[in-house]
């Protein structure tokens, strides 16, 4: 990135661009805090400054052509293969809850004060690399890990509500906490979140889950009201009690298998839907308490909720299959000796490609109940099961299709041949070494044996 900047600064200088170029936000709070960065925001304190110096970088073939956005009055270019924005130091105006701004030319102290939380606030010369900070907190705040915003934070939020997301996800990924004020900000104004387009919110969803403290990032979007606009099924999952196999409510549980997953968005989302059915699938008998299939209930529960946030359909089916899928092993064990390898095996053609995510999700539910009740080997054991079965069926299909069905029974296309063609699949997953004769000839025994039953 140094590389970048000297092509800026070799650019401009003697120029009227010189010492009126600054880098912003990330870039430089990162510096402060002794990390890298890539993500490199150019402010130019000039009128229509950042498409002006955007357009001498392509002039002079050391940038790509410009995308400019003429009504923010920023450009983006690539230099040296990095996607660099260069925006005029700006002042904005938010009118009748319309989240886009109308945008003027402002001073760099203008622009300081519209811009999020203070540790985002610091420029930096291009030319000498010095350090500004306008607020006189920004430094101050990196340094004792609080995030706060630069103005009021009832005027930050309500000019744009996505900062109160951007806060939480600030807060799991550096580890910062949320300086008190700007907290009740986001309490008083989290209803706010409507007026924004669900994409934007799915998008800093999507980094808090992939956060090293996705729990932590989910206990404070339930504490400051944010997940009541995004996902307010999960605060139904708080004070659920559960059966004796837990120690904690569903909301509880719920955070503990989310924080027990590997970093993956598929894996991520499923953990932290996988129970969100619970509190209406909840019954009580003599026997204790139920939540007869709350998986199934729980599945479709997930695609309405990711739907809305407008996922992709791919991970939507994905998250789904797992969810729908994740209490199929819990009456087998830790050492999962009563499941049969048929059982191993259908498994894995079932499940295909999420049969990983799977497993991973049923581990870490499996290592968030009560210690008496925790599976910690099934899946490990499980997967030794998996790998020797995955050898005998590997690159291997269903030798009988619909068609040879049909014309051995002298059937034509319907239900039966569906329930036909299952049950050439279950004797196939016992003899995956069978061909196509062999297994119509089983079908054929099997249908003697019911007719002389009957």
């Amino acid at each position: 990135m140094q590389n970048v900047v000297k092509v800026i600064t070799d650019t401009i200088r003697e120029t009227e661009f010189e010492n009126n170029t600054f880098i912003a936000g990330g870039f430089v709070r990162d510096k402060v805090m002794g990390k890298e960065s890539n993500d490199l925001d150019i402010v130019v304190t000039l009128p229509d400054g950042g498409i002006e110096l955007a357009n001498l970088l392509f002039q002079k073939k050391l940038s790509s052509r410009p995308v400019i956005f003429q009504r923010f009055g920023t450009a983006q270019v690539n230099i040296l293969g990095y996607k660099i924005e260069f925006v005029m130091s700006r002042k904005e105006s938010y009118k009748n809850n319309n989240r886009k701004p109308a945008v003027a030319h402002g001073t760099i102290t203008e622009d300081i004060y519209r811009r999020d939380f203070t540790m985002n606030s610091l420029i930096m010369n291009v030319m000498d690399n010095k350090i500004q900070d306008i607020t006189n907190k920004g430094i101050e705040d990196i340094k004792a890990k609080i995030i706060r915003t630069t103005s009021q934070p009832d005027l930050i939020f309500k000019e744009d509500p996505l900062r109160m997301l951007r806060a939480v996800r600030f807060a799991v990924q550096l580890n910062f906490t949320l300086e008190t004020e700007t907290l009740n900000g986001i309490i008083l104004n989290a209803p706010m979140l409507k007026y924004i387009s669900r994409e934007r919110i799915r998008d800093e969803l999507i980094k808090i889950l992939l956060s090293s403290s996705p729990a932590e990032g989910i206990k404070l979007m339930i504490k400051t009201g944010i997940i009541q606009n995004i996902i307010p099924e999960i605060s139904l999952l708080q004070d659920v009690q559960q059966n004796k196999y837990h120690d904690r409510d569903v909301l509880g549980h719920t955070l503990q298998v989310l924080q027990n997953t590997p970093n993956d968005l598929v894996l991520r989302l499923s953990a932290l839907l996988h129970d969100i059915s619970k509190p209406q699938t909840k019954t009580q008998d003599k026997k204790g308490i139920h939540f007869y299939h709350h998986e199934v209930a729980g599945a479709k529960r997930a695609r309405k909720i990711l739907n809305d946030l407008k996922f992709p359909k791919d991970i939507i089916d994905k998250v789904s299959k797992i969810i729908k899928n994740h209490m199929r092993l819990k009456s087998f064990g830790d050492n999962i000796i009563n499941l049969s390898d048929v059982a191993v095996r259908r498994l894995i053609f079932q499940m295909q490609n999420e049969l990983e995510p799977l497993l991973s999700l049923i581990h870490a539910d499996n290592i968030s109940h009560a210690d008496a009740y925790i599976l910690a080997n099934q899946i490990p054991n499980l997967k030794l099961r998996i790998a020797s079965n995955q050898k005998k069926i590997i690159g291997k299909k269903l030798p009988v299709t619909g068609r040879d069905i049909m014309l051995h029974f002298e059937i034509s296309e319907g239900q039966n041949v569906g329930k036909i063609l299952d049950r050439a699949h279950e004797i196939w997953l016992k003899h995956p070494y069978w061909n196509k004769t062999k297994i119509i000839k089983e079908i054929e025994l099997e249908e003697e044996l019911w007719k002389k039953k009957k």
